[in-house]
């Protein structure tokens, strides 16, 4: 498997209401860091490692995402778009884009959250393990805010909820993964349902493999007032390890001539 040959699908259909007030409306991945959408960094990060086809799980106020990026060729990319007719979680808006998708072995990322992945890397050391699913785990000093991982000789044991009096340090899903086609054609076409809920648990009562990929360095998720402002401060201070800086900005839609 190579990094050409590879395609990445964001999700990127949330609804985003815990920061309401910073989206005016948009969708979250639009959020804006320095002078570009949240998303458009993603991208940028994305085509730096050469993967060069991606497809948007769109829903929540998709013509704004829409609008803005295209077909991707202003960043030097092809970009697709996954539609749902319904809010379908993350589990649901991955099994809709399936069809768009065209590699063995894909990349998927949350919209909404961003860790420092070599993902070649990461697409080799899935190529030489399981080979079916590969979760991104990132080690954190402070776990209060997230789900966390129990792993045990490089495989996911457990999904753990968010425990707020544990503040321990230790690993959570990075909401980065690599899926062999064959399992995002085993989830139920056109259901809600989410991954870190839904899905994985019930691959592991089942007895199935997920790899873990462990990694430390820079993370983040957005969806919270006070994340989006660390992130910013960052940003600010040239903390936040997005590649691909120095591309064209895409140029804003001019709304009154597209209406």
């Amino acid at each position: 498997m190579t990094l050409s040959s590879s395609e990445a699908v964001v999700l990127v259909g949330g609804l985003g209401t815990r920061l309401a007030g910073e989206l005016c409306g948009l969708p979250k991945p639009m959020v804006e860091i320095g002078d570009r959408p949240f998303l458009e960094h993603v991208l940028l990060h994305l085509r730096e490692f050469g993967i060069s086809t991606v497809t948007l799980a769109v829903s929540y106020r998709r013509e704004a995402i829409e609008e803005r990026f295209g077909d991707g060729k202003a960043l030097g990319i092809s970009i697709k778009y996954s539609r749902e007719a319904q809010p379908l979680g993350t589990a649901g808006a991955l099994r809709n884009a399936l069809p768009i998708v065209r590699s063995e072995e894909i990349l998927v990322l949350n919209g909404d959250s961003f860790a420092d992945v070599d993902y070649g890397e990461l697409l080799r050391f899935h190529g030489t393990h399981g080979q079916k699913l590969t979760v991104a785990a990132v080690y954190v000093s402070d776990r209060r805010d997230f789900g966390r991982l129990l792993i045990s000789d490089g495989r996911v044991l457990s999904f753990l909820e968010k425990e707020r009096l544990d503040s321990s340090p230790g690993y959570i899903n990075a909401g980065i993964y690599v899926f062999s086609r064959q399992v995002i054609q085993s989830m139920q076409e056109g259901i809600p349902q989410s991954l870190e809920t839904g899905f994985f648990p019930r691959l592991l009562e089942r007895g199935e493999r997920i790899d873990a990929y462990c990694m430390s360095g820079y993370f983040v998720d957005m969806g919270t007032p006070g994340r989006l402002r660390q992130l910013r401060s960052d940003f600010r201070q040239g903390l936040v390890p997005w590649r691909g800086m120095g591309a064209t900005k895409v140029p804003a839609v001019d709304r009154a001539s597209s209406t």
